[in-house]
């Protein structure tokens, strides 16, 4: 079994217990359309699907890489390739990238209270990107802030959830 698929079978069992849990939580007098569950219940549905896709994707990726050496292309080449996943994702490097992105995670919560919402995920995401490996183009800096402008629409507009505007918007 792969990393892939042990990570997403995990993601989908943690989803499902997260989404049995939100199921469970009681709807109040004082809830608005949404309610106290709509947002784990999100969060729960979420994870189990992106556990599926991750799983389908690892055995996907396994049955491509047994029809490569069953077909004899490239044994040596199929070799190079586990070898460099493997130092990509995992020992101290793999600890160091998942530390960068905590690190950005942290920055983030960190000027949201300052900066607001949008500027802070729209910093975030771009962040995110850049440290990803994305060419510094303009079209970073636009997908930031589109990102940042959807999930403003989506939380306030859709869910009526309040987000922070940030103390900045008082120096405006």
């Amino acid at each position: 079994m792969t990393r892939e698929l042990v990570g997403g079978v995990l993601a989908i069992l943690l989803g499902a217990g997260y989404l049995a849990m939100a199921l469970q939580i009681q709807p109040s007098s004082l809830d608005d359309a949404i309610g106290p569950a709509g947002l784990p219940r999100v969060l729960g549905t979420a994870m189990v699907l992106l556990g599926i896709v991750l799983s389908v994707q690892a055995l996907l990726a396994e049955r491509r890489r047994r029809r490569s050496l069953a077909a004899g292309k490239a044994a040596d080449t199929a070799a190079e390739d586990d070898e460099a996943g493997e130092i990509e994702r995992g020992g101290l490097g793999g600890i160091a990238r998942a530390g960068g992105l905590l690190a950005i995670g942290i920055g983030y919560l960190l000027i949201v209270r300052t900066a607001g919402y949008v500027p802070a995920v729209a910093a975030l995401i771009i962040a995110a990107a850049l440290y990803g490996g994305a060419a510094l183009t303009w079209r970073v800096f636009a997908i930031g802030i589109a990102g940042a402008v959807f999930y403003y629409l989506l939380f306030v507009l859709v869910l009526g959830i309040p987000l922070p505007a940030g103390e900045l918007i008082n120096y405006f």
